[in-house]
């Protein structure tokens, strides 16, 4: 078996819970709506919004890279097509500045993450961080995540020029780790993006899944393992070798 040398760690969804931020989110989308003269209930605000996040996520998936930023654009901008309002493009970066304001007043990790992360830098392992964020929102949320420097190294898809699930973001983040892929763990919380994209590059994956309802479902990328609770990533840790 070969030795074990990296941990990596996609960010959203994995190290911070989106549902703690859907409050902010919720409000900054009917906020938009307002803006734009919308007069639909809440409910259809939403829904029309839920649509469109799907539609331009099947457009964008296929992607090698793109820019999440005009995803989320895309998306917004869709919903208000949708609903029948005129598409407004400094209202679009007004809602993205008011989004960020709301971060910071919701942000927060998951339960365990920091001690985790502790507890795999005094194993002498490398710590990375891979994400599908541009930069500008990835240091914005790193900056309130207080993370910065419990990691070896950190990249986004924008530095990579590589959106998960493609091969390239993890070449770039192996040799930032300075090891073999089956040398390393990833550890994310989707099968499309992270599971698939890791196994293909030969790490071995981590699925996180938080739901206790159901299990994760049956698709062609499996993962090595799956916890519930970054925590249980040391247990994971503790049976492989290093």
């Amino acid at each position: 078996m070969a030795t074990f040398r990296a941990v990596l760690f996609d960010f959203g969804g994995t190290l911070y819970d989106y549902a703690t931020l859907e409050p902010g989110e919720r409000e900054g989308l009917l906020e938009l709506a307002q803006w734009a003269g919308v007069e639909a209930e809440p409910a259809a605000v939403l829904r029309a919004y839920r649509d469109a996040m799907r539609r331009v996520f099947r457009q964008y998936l296929p992607q090698r890279y793109y820019l999440h930023r005009d995803l989320f654009r895309d998306a917004a901008a869709g919903m208000l097509a949708d609903l029948g309002a005129r598409v407004d493009d400094e209202n679009l970066e007004r809602h993205r500045a008011a989004q960020w304001r709301r971060h910071a007043q919701l942000f927060c990790l998951r339960d365990g993450v920091i001690e985790t992360l502790a507890a795999l830098r005094r194993k002498n392992l490398h710590l990375g961080m891979v994400s599908n964020i541009d930069d500008d929102q990835l240091v914005h949320l790193l900056a309130l995540a207080g993370l910065e420097a419990h990691f070896d190294s950190i990249l986004s898809s924008e530095r990579a020029r590589s959106c998960k699930p493609d091969g390239g973001i993890f070449v770039e983040a192996m040799r930032r780790a300075g090891c073999q892929p089956e040398e390393a763990l990833f550890v994310g919380d989707t099968i499309t993006q992270d599971v698939a994209g890791a196994n293909a590059a030969g790490l071995r994956s981590v699925l996180l899944w938080h739901r206790h309802d159901r299990e994760p479902p049956d698709e062609p990328a499996k993962p090595h393992y799956v916890i519930r609770r970054i925590p249980e990533l040391l247990d994971i840790i503790g049976d492989l070798a290093i």
